[in-house]
């Protein structure tokens, strides 16, 4: 079935709720008190966690078209903001409810803390794609450095999950799920052409 624009804007737009619903709905938990002992670690982590799962679901869009066959194109962009808004929210909470938005605190963590460093440069990198995410910044950069732009979010990918290994104390399943799932991502999207020609190979024996 062929959808109309007016009515797949409507299905972005639904898609962008549904998604972005977990943001409202665990900040009010945790203020009301029902994210266990320490809410404040809690939306942390689940921001972050949430952020790294789109990213990842973000960049698994052309794998899976390709090797698969299945077409999630259209939400790409959806999803890329999705990712953005949980770094957002990942961050106001850390700022705003960890460190309660001193400055001595912050460069104390930036300075010490390697996984805050990670997590800090991935953000900067994905700032400027999220700005370019529409179709009037393709347009005003033209699609070569558009592209050009946006594959930073392979780096930003990778000090994501730097940032997450750091912060982990223990390598748990999830955690083992995502690097995995990242190292699949990246090596896929390495252009040595006989590594892809062996892959598809296999997929396709």
């Amino acid at each position: 079935m062929i959808f109309s624009r007016p009515i797949k804007n409507y299905i972005i737009l639904i898609t962008y709720i549904i998604l972005l619903t977990p943001i409202p709905v665990y900040f009010y938990l945790g203020l009301m008190n029902r994210l266990g002992p320490d809410p404040v670690k809690f939306l942390e982590h689940k921001y972050g966690e949430l952020a790294l799962i789109f990213l990842i679901l973000t960049l698994s869009i052309t794998p899976l078209l390709r090797i698969f066959k299945v077409n999630l194109s259209k939400y790409r962009r959806c999803f890329g903001l999705v990712t953005f808004y949980y770094v957002i929210s990942h961050i106001l909470i850390y700022l705003i409810f960890d460190i309660g938005l001193s400055l001595d605190l912050l460069v104390s963590d930036l300075k010490k803390r390697y996984y805050i460093i990670a997590g800090f440069f991935s953000f900067m990198l994905l700032v400027p794609l999220a700005v370019t995410s529409s179709n009037k910044a393709v347009k005003r950069l033209s699609p070569k450095y558009w592209k050009r732009l946006h594959k930073l979010v392979f780096i930003a990918l990778s000090l994501s999950i730097i940032h997450f290994i750091l912060l982990s104390k223990t390598w748990t399943i999830e955690l083992l799920a995502y690097t995995l799932t990242a190292i699949i991502i990246l090596l896929l999207r390495i252009k040595f052409n006989k590594y892809r020609l062996i892959f598809f190979n296999i997929f396709n024996s």
